[in-house]
């Protein structure tokens, strides 16, 4: 069984990088250029790199497939994010 990531394992292996294909794992915005698995080839868009929650659902694809099963797992730092990000998402919509 693969050994779950710690907040801080995750926190640096999605440090913010430029210029380098970031895929999109968090939930999707009706009224945002976020979407599941949307693909950004110039790394992480300005408006989200900042943001606390936002940051981390951006993975290389060579991590895709890792965060994918993180995201769904309780407990994980992936999964805490997302969840935070549908909170956030939800509060924007009101």
């Amino acid at each position: 069984m693969a050994k779950v990531k710690t907040k801080k394992e995750i926190t640096q292996s999605t440090e913010i990088k430029e210029n380098v294909p970031m895929i999109y794992v968090g939930p999707g915005a009706r009224n945002s250029i976020l979407s599941t698995f949307a693909i950004f080839a110039d790394g992480i868009p300005a408006e989200f790199a900042n943001d606390d929650v936002f940051k981390h659902l951006f993975v290389t694809p060579d991590k895709l497939n890792e965060a994918r099963q993180a995201v769904g797992r309780k407990g994980t730092a992936l999964n805490t994010f997302y969840q935070k990000a549908v909170e956030k998402l939800k509060g924007e919509n009101k």
